[in-house]
């Protein structure tokens, strides 16, 4: 059987009796994480956007932009959820490997416009389904073992995750959804540049392929064929885009290893490869009993792939001058975490950005390559960080993060969850009382017991 065709029948076969209890449960902390960082982010910019662009195109007002209430087309309701989703780059991500991705928030909002669209679709169903996609998702992108930051493509099997639970939830037959696969290749794309520019693409990007899975399914349920050969074909995406990969990281344990339940949690509204800094940082000050007023200087190291993103150019990543490029600068939040004890989404505010307490201490911010870490976890695209702090008494601590809060080794909890939503819900562009976030909460913790998702949908809507 080739590797398409297993691909499809595992997806088409998974359902909520072979999918182990795990990777449900960590479906779960998906869902309402990817609907946290959606309420957090609302107030964004980028957010604003994506709600404008939405409305220009209109159409048949099927399912809600969560917060705001608008009605849009699932496709459309997809793209404008998921970009919020990934406003303020708080939703959590996959980090075990060469090439991360931020799955959750890629196919979360698909899932659950479809599930609007069609009230028979049950909580097991989407659990299922979402744990399904998201495991091939993680195991698409943990295969290309050559670095994004090195060709510039980055994460274009994306949109094959959107795919995979927009056929499973359509109910797509084997054909069809073949062909959905087929079709999605003409939509999978992804480019690194926006990192290096800290553009809106980031988080738009995500929208964009959202979109692009859930429309791929679409057109093959109504007749469109498309490649019967997607990943290795004559022309197929590992032949002309990703030849450098490894086809047991696809493959092994299909089925049984459901990856998607080692996905990391993000307990910090920033790049994932600036917890590592944040966590060292704070233990270090939690341990010792000291304030920012005592710090004389912070010396950070860490791998070069990750040195480069959160710490280069160094005339931006030290005088950030826009919440994109703070949350991509390794000095600042560490430095945001010596002031204030933690990093939160109003960090990130232009008035909070020029903070003379965090200003002191980002100057007196090191960040360079770790000789020891660079050759042992010299390709991964999040890096253990060495954190060693000099306090004006003349005592100096020092601390190496492996493994921060949220990795997988060091997991969050549905608890956590709940926490950040109403952090999240506190930067809403719409109030959500603290009883409406509880049922939020309810209501995925026992998700599969639900027959519909209907009752969801208005809870994600803001008083107005």
């Amino acid at each position: 059987m080739d590797v398409t065709t297993r691909i499809i029948r595992h997806l088409l076969n998974s359902s909520s009796e072979t999918v182990p209890e795990n990777a449900i449960e960590r479906a779960k902390l998906s869902i309402l994480d990817t609907i946290a960082c959606a309420i957090g982010g609302s107030n964004d910019p980028i957010a604003h956007s994506a709600r404008q662009l939405g409305a220009l195109s209109g159409g048949k007002p099927e399912c809600t932009i969560w917060v705001s209430g608008q009605k849009l087309p699932s496709s459309l309701a997809a793209l404008v959820n998921a970009t919020t989703a990934r406003a303020l780059d708080f939703d959590d991500t996959y980090e075990i490997g060469i090439n991360g991705c931020h799955a959750s928030a890629y196919n979360v909002p698909p899932a659950l416009a479809l599930a609007e669209r069609d009230p028979s679709i049950t909580g097991g169903d989407l659990l299922s389904a979402l744990a399904t996609a998201i495991d091939l998702h993680i195991r698409l992108a943990r295969s290309i073992t050559s670095s994004a930051g090195d060709t510039g493509r980055d994460n274009m099997v994306a949109v094959w995750g959107a795919t995979a639970v927009s056929t499973r939830l359509l109910r797509l037959d084997e054909q069809k959804t073949r062909n959905a696969f087929g079709i999605a290749y003409a939509h999978a794309a992804g480019e690194f540049q926006m990192y290096d520019e800290t553009a809106h693409t980031v988080a738009l990007q995500q929208g964009l392929r959202a979109r692009s899975g859930l429309e791929s399914a679409l057109s093959a349920m109504v007749g469109f064929n498309g490649p019967r050969e997607p990943f290795f074909g004559r022309y197929g995406f590992y032949k002309a885009f990703e030849q450098a990969y490894d086809l047991d990281l696809l493959m092994e344990k299909l089925g049984d290893d459901f990856v998607n339940a080692s996905i990391s949690y993000k307990p910090w509204p920033s790049c994932r490869a600036t917890h590592h800094g944040i966590d060292g940082l704070l233990q270090l000050r939690e341990k010792h009993n000291f304030t920012a007023d005592d710090i004389v200087s912070i010396q950070l190291g860490l791998n070069q792939r990750c040195e480069s993103v959160v710490a280069q150019p160094r005339d931006q990543k030290w005088n950030p001058n826009d919440p994109v490029l703070a949350r991509f600068s390794l000095p600042y939040v560490v430095a945001v975490a010596a002031v204030r004890g933690g990093v939160a989404i109003s960090d990130f505010r232009a008035d909070a950005l020029d903070d003379p307490a965090v200003r002191r201490v980002l100057a007196a911010t090191k960040v360079e390559v770790d000789p020891e870490i660079n050759v042992t976890h010299g390709r991964y695209g999040n890096s253990p960080t060495a954190v060693k702090v000099q306090l004006k008494s003349g005592a100096q601590y020092s601390i190496r993060i492996d493994k921060p809060f949220g990795h997988p080794e060091n997991p969050a909890s549905l608890t956590d969850g709940m926490l950040k939503l109403k952090a999240c819900a506190e930067m809403s562009m719409l109030s959500f009382p603290e009883k409406q976030l509880g049922l939020i909460g309810e209501f995925i913790s026992d998700l599969e017991k639900r027959p519909t998702l209907a009752p969801l949908f208005d809870l994600l809507v803001g008083a107005k």
